[in-house]
């Protein structure tokens, strides 16, 4: 059975919704999260301040319905464009272990090239690790883990095929080595990257190649992966497959996209 269509009124409530998002996001990237009020986000869209308080009950909601559209706009992305990789891997009749590995190193460049591509979500979900209290509320946080959590699942995901298909070792059952840990490095490794690139640029670095967060994040993600048991000549196969995938404009999607 198909789902019935809105009604109009529902229509215009969700059309509106957007609308509110839409004009708080503009107003954090211009002015920051200070600039960020329920009485600016009414005059940018020209209604009555009272309007957004029956969409959002307050600004710590309106920041969390941020955080949820910039995760669920990042992981489309992630979905669309693992399509193609797959689409690739076929073509080319990669085998399982090195289609896994490629995987995996393919979403790390991905990540990596989040800032580029969606700068907007990008630095919402960094808000939504970091931002203080005075900002939103624990509680609007909680609501908006579960949806966060997905994208850590995928990542999950991306390890625990890698591991079935024979590409990288099971994680044993010693303290740091279980999947979930294995998944938090690996995450934890790709943001401190873009975090240690941001010192770069500057004219007093004796190396400024040697803060380059992207190829910092593709030489640690090689390293985690040989840690875990990934075979030498596997992971340079996966590295190829990937240039070729970049080559072929298939590894990343266009910005805005």
């Amino acid at each position: 059975m198909s789902t019935p269509a809105l009604g109009r009124r529902a229509r215009n409530r969700a059309a509106r919704h957007d609308q509110l998002v839409a004009a708080a996001t503009e107003l954090v990237t211009e002015h920051g999260l200070d600039g960020l009020t329920m009485q600016a986000v009414a005059d940018r869209v020209d209604c009555a301040v009272g309007t957004i308080y029956t969409y959002f009950a307050s600004k710590s909601a309106l920041m969390a319905s941020l955080m949820s559209s910039a995760v669920t706009t990042v992981l489309g992305t992630y979905h669309r464009t693992a399509e193609d990789w797959d689409a690739f891997l076929v073509e080319r009749s990669v085998d399982e272990p090195t289609a896994s590995l490629v995987r995996i190193l393919a979403y790390e460049r991905l990540f990596v090239n989040l800032p580029a591509l969606h700068p907007r979500e990008f630095e919402f979900m960094q808000l939504l690790i970091s931002t203080p209290e005075q900002y939103i509320s624990a509680d609007d946080v909680s609501g908006v883990m579960p949806q966060a959590l997905t994208l850590l699942t995928e990542t999950y995901q991306l390890l625990d095929q890698a591991v079935a298909s024979g590409a990288l070792a099971p994680a044993d059952d010693r303290p740091g080595d279980d999947a979930l840990r294995r998944t938090l490095r690996w995450a934890g490794a790709m943001n401190g990257t873009l975090m240690v690139s941001n010192v770069g640029g500057r004219n007093a670095l004796p190396d400024e190649d040697a803060f380059d967060g992207r190829q910092l994040s593709e030489l640690l993600t090689c390293d985690l992966l040989l840690a875990w048991g990934a075979p030498k000549g596997t992971l340079h196969d996966a590295v190829g497959v990937v240039d070729d995938m970049a080559a072929a404009g298939l590894l990343l999607p266009s910005p805005g996209a």
